[in-house]
């Protein structure tokens, strides 16, 4: 499959406009993305190699917020917008890059709860806590269960207090989110489990609106240097450096 990905990219021809690619983001998501970490953040770091190896100008801009990144960019104020999780929804309203990195989701549970969990599954029926605003579509089968139950304030922060409080019993989180939320709220962090699953594993991409003129050429150029880099090491070392930073914080 990769050998015929790498025969896919080279034979296609990439035309693109001589302007610079516009991408939009957001930040307060270290280390993926955020204008006071290290160049900006891993995915900010890991494009930047990405469109130097494409041969595309790029400008990058931070808004203040997540919420219209999608709205904007497919009104045409920009080119793409990341890091985005995959979904089914979104693929159909955007083009989608291969992965830029991914995050592994985890679940969080109160030390003494008891809850014990060998898969996924073994959580349904629990009272489970995620952010609005946050995916869920890692949830739906939960869901399907009567009795699982989904609460979602307005920060992981109280997602964390709630189960602090006995008020929920899982909090599914990808590790680094779950990290800086956990110091803020637990003065002691042997008061909280990590149970030994992965709940989920949630790649990160570039979307470019499927109503984009050159869309498909941008994302076609786009994988070709993800897949040099790759190939390279280069992205993975960048992962990691970004990763041990951040972690070694806590």
């Amino acid at each position: 499959m990769k050998h015929l990905l790498a025969l896919l990219l080279i034979s296609i021809p990439i035309t693109l406009t001589a302007e610079p690619i516009k991408l939009v983001t957001s930040g307060n998501f270290a280390p993926f993305t955020d204008e006071d970490w290290k160049n900006r953040g891993m995915i900010t770091d890991i494009l930047d190699q990405v469109m130097r190896v494409a041969d595309l100008e790029v400008e990058i801009t931070f808004q203040p917020t997540w919420g219209n990144l999608m709205a904007d960019t497919e009104a045409g104020q920009y080119d793409g917008t990341f890091p985005w999780y995959y979904s089914e929804e979104r693929a159909e309203r955007f083009f989608v890059t291969e992965s830029l990195g991914a995050t592994y989701v985890l679940p969080y549970v109160k030390t003494g709860s008891g809850i014990n969990a060998s898969s996924p599954d073994d959580l349904a029926g629990y009272r489970l806590c995620r952010p609005a605003g946050y995916f869920t579509h890692d949830l739906v089968e939960l869901m399907k269960d009567s009795n699982t139950t989904l609460t979602q304030p307005d920060s992981l922060a109280e997602c964390f207090e709630m189960l602090r409080d006995g008020e929920v019993d899982v909090v599914p989180v990808d590790l680094f989110s779950a990290k800086s939320a956990i110091a803020s709220v637990f003065e002691n962090d042997r008061d909280i489990q990590q149970l030994s699953i992965v709940f989920s594993k949630q790649s990160m991409h570039v979307l470019v609106p499927k109503n984009h003129p050159e869309g498909e050429a941008l994302v076609t150029s786009i994988n070709k240097a993800l897949f040099k880099l790759e190939t390279r090491g280069v992205l993975q070392s960048i992962r990691d450096n970004h990763a041990t930073i951040y972690l070694q914080q806590f």
